[in-house]
Formats: structure tokens, sequence, C-alpha cells
């Protein structure tokens, strides 16, 4: 029987997450999370595997049992149903959600190619040349962001900058302490991110740089409230934020 270890190690791998970002998408302690995926904890509590099904997207059953995470005709019925009895605003969302999912696996297929050309330029030691686009991402009210003229940065290579497609520079407080204005965040394109995880969203043409978290968007400065998706007529992801470089004093 394969272990949790090795279940949770190959989901996170398919998910394309660090294991800090899955901490900080689960609420799971870093320590405790290491301790899982090496397998030191053999077995996770009932909550703390439920915390990691979900920022994984998947189910309970996939993630401690013998099933693994592929929909069953149970599964898609159950979908189904649920959004037969969504009002309209839920269906919106769902049809939404499918759409940049079906997206997703193309526009990561194009992206891996550049990412990969970069890495082997960089194998030395050198640097990742990134365009960095003039219009900040606002990480306060939304910001309408402009046209594609942009700068080009270099950046040392890391495993952290060559999943990087772009960089933006933030604007506004809303993502303090962690992120403040004048920083500069790096940018995997992707049409959607999953639950808990840091992107960027253009939402009626302005952009946001928040923490997706299903119906709504959250800041970390606890003093700007959640905002919900259902105020915007158009919302669509543009990408996951993968670093960032602080603001130079």
């Amino acid at each position: 029987m394969e272990s949790f270890a090795k279940k949770l190690r190959d989901l996170k791998s398919r998910r394309g997450l660090t294991a800090g970002e899955l901490s900080e998408a689960s609420g799971i302690p870093l320590g405790t999370l290491n301790k899982l995926l090496t397998g030191v904890i053999e077995e996770p509590k009932l909550a703390t595997a439920k915390a990691l099904a979900e920022a994984l997207g998947t189910t309970l059953a996939a993630i401690i049992g013998e099933a693994d995470d592929t929909p069953t005709a149970d599964d898609e019925r159950k979908l189904l149903l649920d959004y037969r009895a969504a009002d309209e605003y839920g269906k919106a969302l769902v049809r939404k959600v499918a759409e940049m999912e079906s997206g997703r696996t193309a526009d990561g297929n194009e992206a891996q190619d550049d990412r990969a050309l970069r890495a082997q330029s960089s194998e030395d030691g050198a640097v990742i040349t990134l365009p960095l686009y003039y219009s900040p991402v606002s990480a306060g009210p939304g910001a309408v962001l402009g046209g594609g003229e942009h700068e080009t940065i270099d950046v040392r290579a890391s495993y952290t900058t060559e999943q990087a497609d772009f960089a933006l520079r933030v604007s506004g407080n809303s993502m303090e302490p962690r992120f403040k204005s004048g920083d500069i965040v790096l940018v995997h394109q992707q049409s959607a991110v999953l639950f808990g995880e840091l992107g960027i969203f253009i939402a009626d043409g302005e952009g946001y740089f928040k923490r997706f978290m299903g119906d709504r968007l959250h800041s970390l400065n606890p003093e700007y409230p959640d905002i919900p998706l259902r105020r915007f007529d158009d919302f669509f992801c543009c990408g996951k934020v993968v670093g960032h470089m602080k603001k130079k004093s």
C-alpha cells in the first residue's frame, strides 16, 4: 500500500507547489508538513488530511485511501446536481472556472518551453531576463492595467525565478506586511490558481494582486475586507505569484 507521504509528495508535485506554498494554502505549519512529506509522521490527523486535500484540490479519499483523484461517475453526477441547484451567479462562476481550467494546460505547455530555454541558459549561474510591465498591479483598490509596455530586468537564476514568465510592480498596502508597495512580484502565467494561492487577476478591467478564496479575493492586510467576485461582470486570472523581490531602499 502506498504511504501517505508518497501520495502527498506526488499530489504536491502534480500541482506544482512548493512545501511553503502548500503550507500557506492549507494552514498546516511548515515543520509539520515537512514531517508528513518525509514520513516522520506516518498518519495525519483527520483535520490535517482534510486541509491538505482541500489545498491540493482533491478528495479526502484520494489523499488517505486507496483511490486516486480521478473523478468517478458518481463524482460527476454530484457535480451536475450541485450545478443545477445553484443560482445564476453560482452557475456563472462554475462555467468561468471550467473555462479557465480548459485553457490552463495549453497555457502551461507554451510557457514551459520558454522556461526550459531560460533554465538551460542559466545553468552556469547566470541571470534570467524577465519582462517587467510598467502598469503596476494593485494591492489596494483595483488599478486599471494598461497595455503591454514593459522594460526587462535581470534576476539571479533559481528554481523560483525559472518558474516566472513576467514581473509586475506592487501598488498599495493591502498585501502587507509580506508585500509592500514598490515590491516586484514574479508571476507564472496560467489561467487559474488553486484555492488559497496568490494570483494576479483582472476584474472588470482592473488588476488585483490577491489571495484566491473561491468566491472572493482576500487581502493579507486585515484592514482590507474581502472582495466578493459576484460584484464583477468579468473576471479572469492572469497567473500565479511564485515569488517577489523587495523594493530597494
